[in-house]
């Protein structure tokens, strides 16, 4: 008579390639990460820099000049310039998290049927009047077994990603760079 294999589960346990299936995820949030960095470089320096300078944002405007009465005596023509990278959204973003999910499911069954079936009769006339006695012979013999092992596994991955402000050093640059560059200067005519 067969049995359940009970260290089934134990060997497809043991046969999983757990480290592969946790590291793996976790490098490649790691290496996403990285590719996030490199993209946000590449932006600031690709759009924001150019030939080692800041790219500046220069636009005129007019400024209504006034008397010490608040009575305006004309205009003034100026103009001011601001870092682009002050002026636009920078695309730094970061992976804030990441979820796992591995599911095993093993389920074995074993089925074993066994039919075993006989007759026998016979006849033979023995003399006492109407009495026949009829000899039958049948053996029959079924045997049936059944073993099924149904594995199923099911990996989930989700990420969690976010826009983050760019980094406090670049943020002191953009503010130096922002004052230096915004105080308005008069154009001559």
């Amino acid at each position: 008579m067969a049995t359940i294999d009970n260290d089934l589960i134990g060997s497809v346990i043991n046969a999983l390639p757990l480290d592969r299936m946790i590291a793996g995820p976790l490098l490649a949030l790691v290496q996403a990460q990285v590719a996030a960095s490199q993209s946000y470089a590449d932006f600031l320096m690709g759009v924001c820099v150019e030939n080692g300078k800041a790219v500046a944002i220069e636009f005129g405007y007019d400024e209504t000049v006034t008397d010490e009465q608040g009575a305006a005596k004309g205009t003034v023509s100026r103009s001011m310039r601001i870092p682009l990278m002050a002026a636009i959204a920078h695309p730094n973003i970061v992976i804030e998290e990441g979820n796992f999910e591995f599911e095993v499911t093993i389920s074995q069954q074993l089925e074993t049927r066994r039919e075993t079936a006989g007759e026998l009769s016979g006849a033979a006339p023995f003399g006492f009047g109407k009495f026949k006695i009829e000899l039958k012979g049948q053996v029959s013999h079924k045997s049936t077994q059944t073993r099924k092992t149904d594995t199923r596994a099911r990996y989930a991955f989700n990420t969690k990603v976010r826009n983050q402000a760019p980094p406090e050093a670049l943020m002191r640059v953009i503010d130096a760079l922002t004052e230096v560059a915004s105080k308005p200067i008069t154009v001559s005519n």
